[in-house]
């Protein structure tokens, strides 16, 4: 997810059509919150070649240059924004439970924990089948 992060905000940068894993390590870092000795090239270049062989990054031949096509931004941005406003709201709502939710019937809950709960339930429903 850094990596990807890290991806859609050095493309924002005027001229950044490629780029090297040394220019886009300090974003990374940056995304990992500062923890960049715990991330090192060698890891960064493992990352890029997982995004490479799904095609979301390319690798310019000869040379040692990556380039983001928009299909790959467009597939970092979805999963960003999926993480953003579904997996960590979802996750924090499982991991750290208010007490009296559970107590909540149905009808009581907000709009948007009814529909956080639908996808609770969906994903169960999923891994159990």
């Amino acid at each position: 997810m850094a990596l990807m992060h890290a991806l859609v905000r050095f493309a924002q940068i005027p001229a950044a059509n490629t780029f090297s894993t040394g220019e886009i390590h300090p974003y990374v870092a940056a995304a990992l919150g500062g923890r960049g000795e715990q991330y090192s090239l060698a890891a960064l270049r493992y990352d890029l070649s997982k995004l490479r062989a799904k095609g979301l990054v390319e690798k310019l031949p000869r040379s040692r240059r990556y380039r983001l096509p928009a299909p790959g931004y467009s597939v970092c941005l979805i999963f960003l924004k999926m993480f953003d406003r579904v997996y960590a709201p979802l996750t924090a709502g499982l991991l750290q439970p208010v007490a009296g939710d559970a107590a909540l019937s149905q009808h009581k809950r907000s709009p948007l924990d009814r529909l956080y709960q639908g996808i609770t339930n969906a994903l169960d429903r999923l891994l159990h089948a």
